[in-house]
C-alpha cells in the first residue's frame, strides 16, 4: 500500500492556525512566563497584523474554513484591546468638570518651559507628574504653571521611595499608608482626597515597576493598585500616571474593572515618545470610577520618552 505524503499546504496551514491561536489567546494568558509573556503582550496588538494578513490571504485563496477560524482568532485577539464602555460626551456644567493631566517627567529631564505651555494650554485641576524632582517644580513655579495648583502632595526625594507629586487646584487631604512602598514592591504612591466643586474625589498617582526588569514585582505593584481601589467605596476614583502596562495585560484589565478609561475606545500609544517614529505603545493612562469622559488628548514634551495626557471628566448627577 503506498501512502500519500500530506500536502504542504496543509502543514503550512496547520503552522498558521497555531501561530494565530497563540497571538489570539495571548492577552487571556494570566502566567508570566519567565517575565515573557508580559513583554510580548504589550505589543500583542501589533501581532494582530499577522493574523489579518493571514485572513485577506486566505479568503484570496477561498479557504474559507481556515479564513473562518482567522477570524474568530482576531476577533478574540482584538477585543480585550478595546474598551466596550467608553462613554464620551459634552459636559453641562462648568463647575462639575475635573481636568486631569498625568506625565512621566523621566527623572524630572522634561523641558520646563515646554511642559508648562501644557499645562497652561490644559488648565488641569489636578496634575500628576512621575518621576519627577523639586528643582522641575521651582522651575514650573518660576514660571507660573503652578500658580493655580496650590496645594500638593508630600516631596518626591531624589533617591527617595517616592518619584510621583500629585498638584490640585482645590484642597486636598493625604493618604500617606495607603499605597506605601511595602505595599507595591517598589516605589510608594501618592493617594489624596481632593475637595472638588462637584464633591469629594480620591486620587492616586501611579507608577509601577516595570515588565521588562522583575515581572512579579510588576504584578504585585498592579495587584496592590486593584486592592486599594476596591477597598473605595465612598467617592468617585481617578487613577493616573504610568501604569507600565497596556490594555491586552490581563492585570491591568483586571485593574481597570469598573473604572473608565480617559483615551477611550482604542488605547493611545504614549511610549516611546520623541524618537523618529510615533509611541508605539499605550502605558500612560488616566482612569476614573462614577465620572464621565467628556473629553482627553496626549501632548508632547521634550526631555521625556512618554507623551503627556489629558482628560475632562464630569462629576454624576
Amino acid at each position: 500500500m503506498i501512502r500519500r505524503r500530506m500536502p504542504y499546504f496543509r502543514w503550512s496551514a496547520g503552522a498558521v492556525l497555531v501561530l494565530a491561536l497563540a497571538i489570539g489567546a495571548l492577552p487571556y494568558l494570566g502566567f508570566l512566563g519567565g517575565g515573557w509573556i508580559p513583554k510580548l503582550q504589550a505589543f500583542q496588538p501589533y501581532l494582530l497584523l499577522l493574523l489579518a494578513a493571514g485572513l485577506v490571504m486566505g479568503l484570496l485563496r477561498k479557504k474559507w474554513m481556515i479564513s473562518g477560524c482567522l477570524f474568530v482568532l482576531l476577533l478574540c485577539g482584538t477585543v480585550p484591546n478595546v474598551q466596550l464602555n467608553a462613554v464620551e460626551g459634552q459636559s453641562g456644567n462648568d463647575n462639575s468638570e475635573l481636568v486631569v493631566l498625568s506625565f512621566n517627567a523621566l527623572k524630572a529631564g522634561a523641558d520646563p518651559e515646554q511642559l508648562a505651555e501644557v499645562i497652561s494650554r490644559t488648565e488641569p485641576q489636578i496634575l500628576v507628574l512621575v518621576e519627577t524632582s523639586e528643582p522641575l517644580h521651582r522651575q514650573l513655579a518660576g514660571r507660573g504653571a503652578l500658580d493655580d495648583l496650590g496645594y500638593r502632595s508630600h516631596e518626591a526625594p531624589s533617591g527617595g521611595e517616592r518619584d510621583t507629586v500629585i498638584f490640585s487646584k482645590y484642597p486636598l487631604q493625604e493618604r500617606v499608608r495607603d499605597l506605601d512602598a511595602e505595599a507595591t514592591g517598589w516605589y510608594s504612591l501618592p493617594v489624596v482626597d481632593v475637595q472638588a466643586p462637584g464633591g469629594l474625589v480620591s486620587v492616586a498617582g501611579i507608577h509601577i515597576y516595570p515588565p521588562v526588569g522583575d515581572a512579579q514585582r510588576w504584578e504585585r505593584g498592579l495587584a496592590s493598585v486593584i486592592d486599594w481601589s476596591e477597598q473605595q467605596k465612598n467617592n468617585p476614583v481617578i487613577l493616573a500616571g504610568d501604569f507600565n502596562s497596556v490594555r491586552s495585560h490581563p492585570a491591568f484589565r483586571a485593574l481597570g474593572e469598573g473604572f473608565v478609561q480617559a483615551d477611550g475606545f482604542l488605547p493611545s500609544p504614549t511610549w516611546p515618545a520623541g524618537r523618529s517614529f510615533p509611541p508605539l505603545i499605550g502605558i500612560d493612562h488616566i482612569l476614573a470610577k462614577e465620572l464621565t469622559v467628556t473629553g482627553s488628548s496626549s501632548h508632547a514634551v521634550g526631555g521625556s520618552d512618554h507623551l503627556a495626557v489629558s482628560a475632562t471628566f464630569e462629576f454624576l448627577d
